[in-house]
């Protein structure tokens, strides 16, 4: 029950706060924060509740879309990304709204977002089970707490990047499909911005799920074993 509450809350915060506030012409970088920051801590006190593997979970998942966000700008300008990455992005540039839209501020807000839910899911993966091992470690200590967690993050992390990388091309198959059609050269076809940008979002989700596991596994150690 508290799932699909917290769903509804998320698609609410999304559909009638995120995206109406890009249309009237706010900052799409803050207006990313703020939703993913308001999802993060709804999300997890509707399901955990306040208590010490809640706070875990919200340190470690803040820790890794923080990594992810700064990874996805220095890329970005970096790469120097257009956001022209299909007709849609086109079409975008043509809505009659006050202020144009960012078509690069809309493709970091798409890296951040698209990776949220993959950190939340590895920061509480490594939080509940260093909760576990605080209540039933009869000899605890920070140490051996942050070694355990390391140990239960790299299970996880290859799992969760693959679940990451697979969902990305699962979602735009039809396209890479076309586009293998149409362009016989492998390097042209990888420096098409649709492509690149695809490639990108999966590598700083996987990276935001890889610094998300060491924050979480320091933090909890420090915070069961403070006095």
């Amino acid at each position: 029950f508290n799932t699909v509450i917290s769903l509804i809350f998320t698609c609410l915060a999304i559909f009638m706060v995120f995206i109406p506030s890009i249309l009237k012409g706010r900052n799409i970088y803050l207006s990313s924060i703020s939703v993913s920051i308001f999802i993060i801590f709804m999300t997890l006190l509707l399901l955990n509740g306040a208590n010490k593997k809640t706070l875990c979970a919200i340190v470690g998942n803040l820790g890794g879309l923080l990594i992810a966000g700064l990874l996805a700008f220095i890329t970005s300008e970096m790469m120097h990304l257009t956001g022209l990455i299909d007709d849609d992005s086109i079409f975008l540039l043509m809505i009659g709204t006050e202020t144009p839209i960012d078509l690069k501020a809309i493709l970091w807000a798409g890296i951040v977002i698209g990776s949220l839910g993959a950190v939340m899911d590895v920061s509480m993966s490594i939080a509940s089970p260093m909760h576990e091992l605080a209540e039933n470690m009869s000899d605890r200590s920070f140490k051996s707490m942050l070694k355990s967690g390391i140990n239960i993050g790299q299970d996880a992390i290859g799992t969760m990047t693959n679940t990451l990388v697979l969902a990305y091309i699962g979602s735009s198959l039809s396209v890479v499909l076309l586009l293998m059609v149409n362009y016989k050269d492998l390097l042209l076809l990888f420096n098409l911005e649709m492509i690149v940008f695809e490639i990108i979002q999966a590598v700083i989700g996987s990276m935001g799920i890889l610094f998300a596991i060491p924050i979480t596994a320091v933090f909890a150690a420090y915070i069961y074993n403070e006095k």
